[in-house]
């Protein structure tokens, strides 16, 4: 049987076919095209993962070839690392999270090279002159504490320490020019104990944390840690109070900011909406440690302008460090230098304080080598006379495994457990070895035969 259809029927059903098959056509550009979408997206999104991973890199060479005394190829990698952010894809919203961070960036430029700028925001104060009112009722807590039992012992030998350093710290002050009363901030730091290490890891008479000290000029790496420096370590706390008061323009919130950091009081005072430092502690709207900070600094100010008023009687002032100073520019075995100096190798590092290792810092131009005063020239004479300045017959790395202790290593590399201690000076403060820790060891002549 056949059936025959009309022309416009056949018409109808093949323009019914091709409807649907656009229809599915369509479709599938639209699945192809989320398709595509998705893959670009997720290729931008890599490449912009590979691209800070690869700033971040770029960064970290920078900030390691510093740590090596290598500041030619530390700028160049911190000129390519600028070079880099602008590369990367900044939204809306993260350029509204960074902006606060950049204008505390250049106006930390702006301080350090003499540029006036001014902060229409805040009111200005006194920049040599830190007030001394505070809550009383807290005020005299803190009194109580530090003049009384432990406290009060504690804070008689800061005190007698600080006459080492109180003539080097005022110079710095004045130099820097901000207030006098700063002088004592290292009473609620470090105790003027230039050994004091937190468990923060913050080093020195002003607890400087190690970040912190390289982004304030400081060198620290295997040879040397000039947080221990006290003069290098004063001027750079003196350099970063400055820009602290320059940030907030307030000497209580940059003494709270010494202790938190400043991106952390920026967002206490947005998080509690308080326009000081008391007024943030009232609130409970920073941590507990920098509630404090501002009162005892308050105190022991108070305290160390007039002992006497407040009990502290027949007060020994260390007598101020005097020395002489030549600058070095080799690597120089400190048992050189001291038999050189005609003195002892714990003298020169009592002098040299920054000093870890058994020798002058390499890589290190202009090392400022502080002797006993008067000994310079005889230093000097006698050093011309050396031959070999690092007479050591080399030195070895050595990582600490399991069942390791200092009398089998001093036998085992044919030297003495007091060398050993002698260049490893944290081992010191340690009563056992620490597995991976990494040691430096002179071996004795036989080992090398």
């Amino acid at each position: 049987m056949i059936i025959k259809f009309s022309k416009k029927f056949v018409y109808v059903i093949f323009s019914i076919c091709i409807l649907n098959t656009n229809i599915i056509f369509s479709q599938n550009i639209e699945q192809q095209e989320e398709i595509i979408a998705t893959e670009i997206q997720n290729k931008k999104d890599f490449d912009t993962k590979n691209k800070i991973l690869e700033t971040d890199r770029i960064l970290q060479q920078a900030i390691e070839a510093y740590d090596d005394n290598d500041y030619e190829t530390s700028k160049q990698k911190y000129n390519l690392f600028l070079d880099r952010l602008k590369d990367l894809d900044v939204d809306e919203t993260t350029v509204t999270l960074l902006l606060s961070d950049f204008e505390n960036i250049i106006n930390k430029i702006k301080m350090l090279n003499d540029v006036e700028y001014e902060d229409k925001n805040k009111q200005k104060t006194n920049k040599n002159e830190i007030p001394l009112e505070y809550d009383e009722e807290v005020l005299d807590k803190w009194m109580t504490v530090y003049t009384t039992g432990k406290g009060k012992e504690r804070v008689q030998a800061a005190l007698e320490r600080s006459g080492k350093y109180s003539k080097m710290i005022q110079g710095v002050l004045k130099e820097y020019d901000i207030p006098q009363e700063l002088q004592y901030l290292p009473i609620i730091e470090s105790l003027f104990n230039n050994n004091t290490v937190s468990r923060a890891k913050a080093v020195g008479l002003w607890q400087i944390m190690a970040h912190r000290g390289r982004a304030l000029g400081l060198q620290i790496n295997y040879w040397i840690d000039e947080r221990k420096d006290p003069v290098k370590a004063t001027r750079a706390a003196a350099k970063y109070l400055k820009q602290l008061y320059a940030m907030f323009n307030d000497w209580h919130l940059a003494l709270a900011a010494y202790n938190r950091g400043e991106y952390g009081i920026i967002r206490d005072l947005k998080f509690s909406n308080a326009p000081s430092a008391l007024e943030m502690s009232k609130r409970k709207a920073i941590p507990k440690e920098t509630q404090n900070y501002v009162p005892q600094f308050i105190v022991a100010t108070t305290i160390a302008k007039n002992p006497q008023e407040y009990g502290f009687e027949d007060i020994n002032y260390q007598e101020p460090e005097e020395y002489d100073i030549v600058l070095i520019n080799k690597v120089i075995d400190l048992k050189i230098i001291a038999k050189c100096a005609e003195t002892t190798v714990d003298v020169i590092r009592e002098l040299n304080p920054a000093l870890l290792a058994w020798c002058t810092p390499h890589g290190y131009k202009n090392f400022e080598l502080k002797l006993p005063l008067g000994s310079q020239g005889t230093f000097l004479e006698n050093i011309n006379k050396e031959k070999d300045l690092n007479p050591s017959p080399g030195f070895v790395r050595h990582k600490v495994k399991k069942g390791d202790y200092i009398e089998k290593l001093a036998k085992k590399y044919k030297t003495t457990v007091k060398s050993i201690k002698e260049d490893n000076p944290k081992l010191k403060k340690q009563k056992y070895l620490n597995v991976n820790q990494v040691l430096v060891i002179r071996p004795g002549r036989g080992y090398f035969k």
